[in-house]
């Protein structure tokens, strides 16, 4: 203790005597030498001093027991594995191997070809029968033709389930023991571990609300469409379940970075109430550029799936309205338009989700911790702490945590305000298209009346008197 006071006399009477550029060679010199004095210590290399150690070794039962993340959400992983949509594999403890795995052979994937199998042949089975419907049936008007294919669009997520999902399976994998790592590294770090109190409860009842959500939309087509058969039904329950589930997901790893960035930001706050804490906020630099990555790495892992996903919620919003829109003004309102509508808001209130909470947590991640760091004093701080200030805004923008579909599209509020100026543009298009068969079949009836008036005028004079 007395050691430390004096330490302190010592550094307030160079900052008195000394000039700024004396005052900074000193600070160098003494940080080079606390460096160096660590390299000895651990015999290590002086490259260390330059490249950032990138994997923190690590017991797996303290990875284990740590990893909050993994035990408040594990219950959508296990749904997930039950459906067959992500079979993913937790590694069993103790064993000295990632704690997230993939693998094609593994007992999960056996039950999620099997589970997929049973689906596709029932899938398969109603989209036969509605296009032999469609076939058999007389009206081939092109309003119909888009009512049908309304509902061939709710299908396509099963059959590129394969293609979107499961070719993943090893990133996503990534992403998971991303999370298990970042989690002891915070500990190591701070001091503290990472918890989410509210997850745990808020996954169960998501898992409990997407199915309960999937039988509220299929059943309702089921009472407000004529042609909608019973067990036409137990085709689109799993494919809506998955559809929420990956909403459920997107929405839960939103609300991690949420938790975790908010916990990391008040840390970042006490550390600058030490005195110089520019080693310490090296450290916080680092973690958070791999909070930074793993926002990254969420979409890279499910870019096809998410990908799929918003291309059969804007194809399958566009000829729902119109498919509504349509029947409104040719027959007026029915049950069958509202059934429709029910879709149409299904699907937008997916895309609204997903969007709003990719907003929330890049803004959590990102502009707050620059707004904390715009804040700090600079002149009541030493030297090496203003560069490591302007180093950490700086990897905040070059390292944007951004929720990007692997290059494809960011996720973000623009994409609803994008989504929905394509949609308007489209939905005018079809309804030109609309009003150009209505006054087409307009003119053909006046015509046809037109004809059979003449023709009952002219019939008396040709019969003889």
């Amino acid at each position: 203790m007395i050691h430390s006071q004096m330490e302190d006399a010592g550094y307030q009477i160079r900052q008195q005597v000394l000039n700024p550029n004396q005052r900074q060679q000193l600070e160098d010199n003494r940080r080079i030498k606390e460096q160096m004095e660590q390299l000895q210590k651990e015999n290590a290399s002086p490259t260390r001093l330059y490249l950032r150690k990138m994997k923190v070794q690590a017991d797996v039962n303290l990875l284990d027991h740590h990893d909050s993340f993994y035990h408040t959400t594990k219950s959508l992983l296990v749904l997930f594995q039950i459906m067959g949509v992500m079979p993913i594999v937790r590694s069993p403890p103790g064993v000295n191997m990632p704690r997230t795995t993939f693998n094609w052979g593994s007992r999960a994937f056996i039950w999620a070809y099997l589970i997929y199998a049973i689906e596709t042949v029932y899938v398969v089975l109603v989209a036969k029968e509605r296009i032999n419907k469609f076939i058999s049936n007389s009206d081939k008007r092109f309003d119909e033709v888009i009512y049908n294919v309304i509902f061939f669009s709710i299908m396509v997520p099963h059959f590129l389930l394969p293609t979107a999902s499961w070719r993943n399976g090893a990133e996503v994998a990534k992403f998971k023991n991303m999370w298990t790592d970042y989690q002891y590294k915070y500990l190591v770090v701070t001091g503290k571990p990472i918890v989410f109190p509210k997850l745990y409860p808020i996954t169960w009842a998501l898992c409990v609300v997407s199915w309960g959500v999937s039988f509220a939309v299929i059943m309702s087509q089921y009472y407000l469409q004529p042609d909608f058969q019973l067990w036409h039904t137990f085709a689109y329950y799993h494919i809506i379940a998955m559809l929420n589930g990956f909403c459920s997901l997107w929405f839960v790893n939103c609300t991690a970075f949420g938790e975790a960035s908010k916990a990391f930001a008040a840390e970042l706050s006490n550390i600058f109430a030490t005195d110089r804490p520019a080693d310490k906020l090296t450290e916080y630099r680092h973690l958070w550029v791999d909070l930074s990555h793993m926002m990254q790495q969420l979409g890279k892992a499910y870019s096809n799936m998410y990908g799929i996903y918003c291309l059969v919620i804007f194809f399958t919003t566009i000829i729902a309205t119109y498919g509504a829109l349509s029947e409104i003004i040719e027959h007026g309102a029915t049950y069958k338009e509202v059934g429709l509508f029910v879709i149409v808001f299904y699907c937008m209130s997916l895309l609204f989700i997903i969007c709003n909470e990719a907003h929330h947590a890049s803004k959590r991640v990102g502009l707050n911790f620059q707004e904390r760091l715009l804040n700090v004093n600079l002149t009541a701080v030493d030297k090496a702490t203003q560069k490591e200030v302007e180093m950490f805004l700086v990897a905040i923008d070059k390292n944007p945590p951004t929720m990007n579909l692997d290059g494809y599209a960011n996720i973000n509020r623009g994409l609803i305000t994008s989504n929905v100026s394509f949609m308007a543009t489209y939905l005018v298009v079809l309804m030109q298209f609309k009003l150009t068969l209505l006054r087409q079949s307009a003119k053909k009836a006046l015509i046809a009346s037109l004809t059979t008036n003449l023709t009952n005028i002219a019939a008396p004079k040709t019969n003889p008197q």
